[in-house]
């Protein structure tokens, strides 16, 4: 505030107005004080809640109270220059989940779905390559032999591993780029694929035996 000069001796910080000026003296009422003086003729002070004056005006260096108290902005931070980037990398962990996605040869599958009811298909998709490596998704999953993948957000890893550093699965699949209709399969050995929705088909038995003739698998 403008008009406020201040003073200082050894064991008290002094505080005046300027006389007649009833707004900057209730701004200075607010303020906690020892005590609050009139200052008189001679550097007398009579405190305001008496008459008779009490007190002297010491000595004191006034100035302005922007020059007292200097506020310093300290220096913005940069961040540091050519910061390495900490790669995603698999670890094991203990925390369970089910499984959502298995990974098993064409010939596990096959045999499973001639076996099975429509009952036990009928939530299952699966997707083969043309080596013959089908991916089964859905829950619960079929007890066939196979790799057992947990699925986060569309990010796949593999049941009983967790990514390190532990980001959220939201901001890991902004990391692999999946796509909303998407599916990452993140494998134990690094190796990534990647599964659009239309590269699933129901579990039918009609299906995974037109999938065996183009593969060229035994039947």
């Amino acid at each position: 505030m403008s008009g406020i000069e201040v003073g200082e001796t050894a064991d008290a910080v002094w505080l005046r107005g300027k006389p007649g000026d009833d707004s900057l003296a209730r701004e200075l009422s607010l303020l906690p004080a020892e005590a609050r003086y009139e200052e008189l003729p001679d550097r007398r002070l009579r405190l305001v809640t008496r008459h008779i004056p009490s007190a002297s005006l010491p000595s004191v260096r006034w100035q302005p109270v922007g020059a007292w108290v200097r506020l310093e902005v300290p220096p913005a931070a940069m961040p540091a220059f050519n910061i390495e980037p900490v790669p995603l990398r698999l670890v094991r962990s203990a925390a369970e989940r089910d499984s959502e996605v298995l990974l098993t040869a064409l010939t596990n599958w096959a045999e499973f779905v001639s076996k099975a009811g429509p009952i036990r298909l009928g939530h299952l998709k699966f997707a083969t390559n043309s080596s013959g490596k089908s991916l089964v998704h859905g829950i619960p999953l079929p007890s066939i032999p196979g790799q057992r993948f947990i699925v986060h957000s569309g990010l796949a890893v593999p049941a009983g591993f967790a990514w390190q550093p532990a980001v959220s699965a939201e901001v890991a699949v902004r990391l692999f780029n999946v796509a909303p209709d998407a599916l990452v399969l993140w494998q134990e050995d690094g190796a990534i694929m990647r599964l659009h929705t239309e590269q699933f088909v129901p579990a039918t038995w009609s299906a995974v035996r037109a999938t065996m003739e183009v593969v060229k698998l035994p039947s």
